[in-house]
């Protein structure tokens, strides 16, 4: 976001010549920004000069809505409501117009040419009376005329342009290729120069020819042996999914019974029925009921002040009827008893609970198939990015590791070769200016240059007098060297002279903009600030809020329970009323009322409950005795089991014998 509006801010500055950045125009108000808004369209030859302050709004509006439709401008899919983009527009709302200008700006040429065929290509709004006068009839058709006319020159002039840059392109193409072709037989023909030298040229033909063959053999076997591999891969990649998938189904289906099955079954096609024959219908006639309401509001004409002042009054009016209608439906609704009103309520209740879970379904549908489109998308980038080999384990971290080396090695030379380019920058610099402080000083340079290189033209006579003297040439190149080294030290002590007042100028200037920079940081710093502390108060009232919402919700509830407790009481009271007028119609000994069986029964519970309590506290008296005697019997039987067992052992045991006892009951004793 922060980029489209950084875009549009210079973009901005380039077309209207002004000087905005990023904090002064997102601080524009509505009024200064619907201008921008409107100038920028001017600049693009969608609208005439307009001073937004000075029109009126309306019309502002319809001829801002004018040039949207002529530069073919959509708005987000987000903004569903043309009314509320109308009021945004006329509002002037930041979060409106920035993507209107960031498109512009983005469709530079398209806008441009969008506006300047609408110019000839919207036809005028003329009412169907004036069409029928014959004057203006042929007129019309006229018109119609030049505008196809219009149409067809326009598309023949595209074409033109069109045709004009491929035939341009094709005559580029054509002649790099008439260049290849020379270059191919000028190579070709110095191969055969040097091939007619080479004996034996049939039988290297032979081997170079069966060389290529078996090279293009191998190719195709490298690249046969690469496709299988890839198949083998996403052949396990897919067998693994599979497996997965199998095992998943496998778990889904473990302790699944027909009756489950057919149960989810039925509460699924249960859902789907009351999607398609109840929520599916309320939907489509409330679109169309949008539909109509925006195609009438579409046929009406522009609204002015005071049909507004006379929709608000109708409005009004109705409000109140309505409120009158809704309090005589309660009052008559509370003097007469509504047996059925809980049940209704009840229904009420089911109803919308019915439309809400429908509603989270549909939500939650969409949000599933929103996620499963992105997770697609993704798996289509990533095998676009990667290919079908995907890294793991060890090569992942081997390819990060030597992508890490690399990219340090680059940093580092990168930042070596900035260095040298800058030093390489400064030197060059210098040199320069010292040329252009001392004419003399390039010529001497390029003799010094010269002398070291050895380039002095001269002949015998040159260096028979350089042979004859040298002492006096080495003598005149040091009068010369410290001739350029003090004509280098006077310009120096000069350029410092100049540079001196510039330089006590800068430093005020510089303590300014270091100033400056603190306050503009304490100001951004005291910014953030702000937006922080709103952004936590806006949250702080925004849970509020929601708590408040809770709460309404709860004492709704607990009003609609204390409502319905109130009415049974209601009925039972009406009730117990009818049974008293009825008891003392008909006698006191013919009929039984709802009050004397109530209290029978009452007394009877009473009885009952002490009776329990009675037989509670006398077990509660005995427990001990119970539990006492309850011991002396667990101990005789344990005694009795002893005894019993040790008569087993002695008869087992016997007196020097063994006594075995056989099925039948036979005792036999065997002596030892």
């Amino acid at each position: 976001m922060t980029e489209d509006l950084k875009l549009t801010v210079v973009e901005l500055n380039k077309l209207l010549e002004t000087d905005y950045n990023l904090i002064t125009f997102d601080s524009l108000s509505p009024e200064s920004l619907l201008q921008v808004l409107v100038d920028v369209f001017h600049a693009f030859g969608a609208l005439d000069k307009l001073d937004v302050r000075e029109a009126d709004p309306e019309e502002t509006n319809a001829l801002v809505m004018e040039a949207l439709r002529k530069v073919q401008y959509r708005p987000a899919e987000d903004i569903d409501d043309p009314g509320a983009f109308r009021r945004g527009m006329v509002r002037g709302e930041k979060r409106l117009i920035h993507p209107i200008l960031w498109w512009m700006f983005e469709h530079r040429e398209r806008v441009k040419k969008a506006a300047y065929l609408a110019r000839f290509l919207i036809p005028l709004d003329l009412p169907p009376e004036a069409l029928a006068m014959p004057e203006l009839g042929s007129l019309w058709a006229q018109y119609q005329e030049t505008m196809n006319g219009f149409k067809e020159a326009h598309r023949a002039y595209e074409q033109s342009v069109h045709e004009g840059t491929q035939t341009r392109e094709l005559r580029n193409d054509i002649s790099a290729i008439e260049t290849e072709i020379e270059n191919v037989k000028k190579r070709i023909e110095r191969t055969q120069g040097r091939l007619d030298k080479v004996p034996q040229q049939e039988l290297l033909l032979e081997a170079a020819n069966a060389l290529r063959i078996e090279k293009e053999r191998q190719k195709e076997l490298l690249q046969q042996i690469d496709e299988q591999r890839q198949d083998l891969s996403r052949a396990s990649l897919v067998h693994d999914r599979l497996q997965k998938e199998l095992h998943n189904a496998k778990l889904s289906v473990q302790g699944a019974t027909p009756r489950n099955l057919m149960d989810g079954l039925v509460e699924e096609t249960q859902v789907l029925e009351f999607m398609v024959q109840q929520k599916l219908p309320q939907e489509l006639q409330q679109r169309q009921s949008e539909v109509q309401t925006l195609q009438e509001v579409i046929d009406e004409p522009n609204i002015t002040r005071a049909d507004l002042q006379e929709l608000q009054q109708r409005i009004d009016e109705l409000t109140r009827d309505i409120q009158r209608m809704v309090e005589g439906r309660m009052a008559d609704h509370s003097t007469q008893s509504d047996t059925l009103g809980p049940f209704r309520q009840q229904a009420a209740m089911v109803a919308r609970n019915k439309e809400a879970a429908a509603e989270q379904l549909d939500q939650t549908t969409k949000e599933l198939r929103e996620v499963e489109r992105q997770l697609q998308d993704r798996q289509r980038q990533l095998q676009d990015t990667v290919g079908e080999v995907i890294l793991r384990g060890e090569e992942l971290k081997q390819f990060v590791s030597t992508l890490r080396a690399k990219s340090n090695v680059y940093k580092q030379q990168r930042a070596e070769l900035a260095a040298v380019k800058a030093e390489v920058s400064d030197l060059t610099q210098t040199l320069e200016n010292l040329k252009s402080q001392d004419p003399s000083l390039s010529g001497a340079l390029s003799q010094l240059a010269a002398d070291e290189d050895g380039t002095v033209p001269g002949g015998k006579e040159d260096s028979a007098s350089r042979a004859e003297s040298p002492t006096g040439g080495g003598a005149r190149g040091m009068t010369e060297l410290a001739r350029l080294v003090d004509g280098l030290q006077r310009a120096v002590g000069a350029a410092r002279e100049r540079v001196t007042p510039l330089s006590q100028q800068l430093r005020p200037l510089r303590e300014r903009v270091i100033e400056l920079k603190d306050e503009m940081d304490s100001k951004k710093q005291t910014y953030d600030a702000l937006i922080a502390t709103l952004n936590a108060e806006s949250a702080t009232m925004q849970s509020k809020i929601t708590e408040t919402e809770r709460a309404i919700h709860k004492l709704e509830q607990e009003w609609q329970e204390l409502q319905l407790e109130h009415e049974r009481s209601q009925l039972l009271l009406e009730k117990a009323n009818e049974e008293l007028s009825a008891a003392s119609a008909a006698g006191s000994g013919e009929r039984v009322s709802l009050k004397e069986t109530l209290s029978q029964q009452i007394l009877e519970q009473e009885a009952s409950l002490k009776r329990l309590t009675e037989e509670k506290a006398s077990l509660q008296a005995s427990k001990t005795d119970r539990a006492q005697q309850l011991q002396m019997w667990t101990d005789l039987r344990k005694l009795f089991e002893v005894k019993i067992r040790c008569l087993n052992e002695s008869k087992h045991r016997g007196a020097g014998g063994t006594l075995s006892v056989s099925r039948g009951g036979a005792e036999t004793f065997t002596l030892q």
